[in-house]
């Protein structure tokens, strides 16, 4: 067996020809801790799809059917940090500090996600990391920030990340993100 190892966690881009909107990829591999992740991504019609989620490794990608043309399987500048679990019972609010080292080479969001993967007794079990819904801060500056932004973020989700949605060519730019939730609980 073959297993792309990819130099970070990242998105798989699928780049379709021809017209392969009629099929879909299951696409197999490892998460940022090395657990097995898998997703079904539907084809793109002379276009390109990415993978909702960020893989490690590929062990294996399967189409169900033939393509319509050449499919080139690749990666691409969308990444998203690893889920950071909050405190639901803390303060309402979550200080975040962002530092690009001066780059304005990438661009990012950070995301809220009020599902909970590590709670299966919540929807039953089908939360997973896979499919957890994620939203846009509500704060304007932590959406499509290319610069450092310091700002509080109201509200206490249960996941909060950083997502990558443009790191153009610049194999280098990076983002660090700093959560600082504030309050204590006490019980």
């Amino acid at each position: 067996m073959t297993v792309a190892t990819l130099d970070k966690p990242r998105r798989v881009l699928f780049t379709s020809a021809g017209n392969d909107s009629g099929i879909t990829f299951t696409i197999t591999g490892t998460d940022w801790n090395n657990n097995p992740v898998s997703e079904v991504l539907t084809g793109a019609n002379a276009t390109t799809a990415y993978t909702q989620y960020d893989y490690k490794t590929v062990t294996s990608i399967v189409a169900s059917g033939a393509s319509a043309g050449t499919v080139s399987i690749g990666t691409n500048g969308v990444a998203s940090s690893r889920p950071v679990f909050l405190d639901t019972y803390a303060d309402s609010s979550t200080y975040i500090q962002t530092d690009t080292g001066g780059s304005s080479a990438i661009t990012y969001t950070i995301q809220l996600s009020g599902d909970n993967p590590n709670n299966a007794q919540i929807g039953m079990g089908s939360d997973t990391y896979s499919n957890a819904r994620w939203i846009n801060s509500g704060t304007a500056a932590l959406v499509n920030a290319t610069t450092a932004v310091n700002a509080n973020q109201a509200g206490v989700p249960n996941m909060i990340r950083c997502l990558i949605s443009n790191a153009g060519s610049n194999t280098s730019a990076s983002v660090h993100v700093n959560f600082n939730q504030s309050g204590m609980v006490s019980y």
